[in-house]
């Protein structure tokens, strides 16, 4: 399968990791390293990622 890339609005690529919340475990999302308020201008770029399912699901 070939690897997924995306990019925040900065323009720079965006991580692609698992969720392991109550909520949605094992669900992939992708979301910049300056997401949130820890950074002086913080990217608010996060999306889920949901693959479309194979004819088999």
């Amino acid at each position: 399968m070939p690897k997924m890339i995306s990019m925040c609005y900065g323009g720079n690529p965006a991580k692609l990791n698992t969720s392991w919340s109550n909520d949605n475990p094992g669900r992939r999302f992708f979301w910049c390293e300056k997401f949130g308020s820890g950074f002086r201008k913080p990217c608010q770029f996060f999306t889920w990622f949901d693959p479309p399912l194979t004819p088999r699901s």
